[in-house]
């Protein structure tokens, strides 16, 4: 059993251990990080997944999904306060760009997809996406009016080798209609 004194210190160290955890920034929305890291492997591909090279668009119901050809970038750039701002993927990274444009095709608000719907695949590891730090290029879903579109960019940070013929993004959500899955592929590729 543990006594008063050791549970608060206890307590204490895990509190300071994630205190940079919550940000302070309020226009951070926590994913500080440009481009994801890999965070798992994938079993299998999902049953009934829709199949689409880049630059297709997925029609579900109420929203079209479209993703652009992928680029492969070594350095970002984006401009904060006037100022050109400027990061390197880093040693044996390279940044996968995606420019994904979400539109809501009914009479009434719905909600676009998240980026957090979405994966980079390589072989059967997935990639996040990373929040891209230029406020006006970033793609951000969320709910829209009827007609509104959201378009922008999604960054995954992955090892400088991966070419855009290995690389897909996989789309999945379950949505008021049911669960949806859809891969973007390069029509090159072969995956």
């Amino acid at each position: 059993m543990m006594d008063r004194r050791s549970y608060l210190a206890t307590a204490a160290l895990a509190a300071t251990g994630l205190a940079g955890c919550a940000g302070t920034n309020p226009e951070d929305s926590g994913d500080a990080k440009l481009g994801g890291q890999p965070t798992k492997t994938l079993g299998t591909t999902p049953s009934g997944a829709q199949r689409l090279s880049f630059g297709e668009t997925l029609s579900l119901p109420r929203v079209d999904v479209t993703l652009s050809e992928p680029e492969a970038i070594q350095e970002y750039r984006w401009e904060q306060d006037g100022a050109e701002q400027t990061v390197e993927a880093g040693e044996g990274k390279q940044w996968m760009v995606v420019h994904t444009r979400a539109s809501n095709t009914a009479d009434r608000t719905v909600r676009l997809p998240l980026t957090s719907n979405f994966g980079g695949v390589v072989g059967d590891i997935v990639y996040h996406p990373g929040r891209n730090k230029s406020p006006t290029a970033k793609y951000v879903g969320g709910k829209v009016d009827a007609g509104e579109s959201h378009e922008g960019d999604m960054m995954f940070l992955l090892p400088e080798d991966v070419t855009v013929e290995q690389f897909r993004v996989l789309y999945g959500e379950a949505r008021p209609d049911g669960k949806r899955h859809a891969w973007w592929a390069s029509s090159t590729g072969g995956n």
